[in-house]
């Protein structure tokens, strides 16, 4: 009986300490970081000089932080939609505020584009997009599988 009950401590023991360590690694999620980390990985795929890095880096960070916000607020609206007791015109106005913050990330897009194409040649424009997708579909290959998404905390 003793080692059923210690068996059973260790278990709770072990579940608890994995469940924390989940929970850290999403607290110490550093956006700061991750756009550094992004900026590193695009630059070591397209070949800008350093000035054409020093004008559209802070492009890049301002797009990001951007589109970060929108993210923010997107999860905040579905963690609205968890306690249950959404109504009709609950969902027809988060329905609303949704396809306002999509046409919003399609005029930031729009924006870093018209900034974009004034620093770089359209060539290295190019290259420089393909290595943003490239950055994306590592991302999501990289991520172990059944891992939630950060949106779906």
């Amino acid at each position: 009986m003793k080692k059923l009950t210690l068996l059973a401590w260790l278990f709770t023991f072990v579940l608890v300490s994995a469940h924390a360590q989940d929970q850290n690694r999403h607290r110490n999620f550093d956006i700061n970081k991750f756009h550094e980390r992004k900026w590193e990985f695009m630059m070591s795929e397209v070949k800008l000089s350093p000035a054409e890095m020093s004008l559209v880096k802070p492009v890049f960070l301002n797009y990001e932080k951007n589109g970060w916000e929108l993210h923010r607020q997107t999860r905040d609206l579905f963690r609205k939609t968890r306690n249950g007791t959404m109504t009709e015109k609950d969902y027809s106005e988060l329905n609303d505020k949704m396809i306002n913050m999509e046409i919003k990330r399609s005029q930031y897009l729009r924006e870093y584009h018209m900034k974009l194409r004034k620093l770089l040649k359209p060539e290295t424009l190019f290259k420089y997009y393909r290595a943003e997708k490239s950055f994306e579909r590592q991302l999501l290959t990289k991520r172990p599988q059944g891992e939630p998404s950060r949106g779906n905390k």
